[in-house]
């Protein structure tokens, strides 16, 4: 990866989503941490939705978004 000390963090994410697994290890990983994820409670979860749920959980794992504030715009008044 020709600019990967460039843009680190792009480079990790470009990573999870272009990368084939040479082994079954990671894959049967990524399985058993997606079970509490993807529990019967969020069955209703579309393919796609679920996939990014999964996808933005080993983010957050790996430390990305540290510094951002999700709660910035969200207001609990009516």
């Amino acid at each position: 990866m020709k600019h990967a000390t460039d843009f680190p963090m792009l480079a990790c994410i470009a990573r999870d989503i272009l990368a084939i697994p040479g082994v079954s290890i990671s894959v049967e990983q990524l399985f058993s941490s997606s079970k509490h994820t993807l529990s019967d409670s969020r069955s209703s979860l579309t393919a796609e939705s679920a996939s990014k749920t999964v996808v933005a959980k080993e983010w957050l794992k790996k430390g990305f978004g540290v510094d951002v504030n999700y709660l910035d715009n969200i207001s609990t008044r009516n």
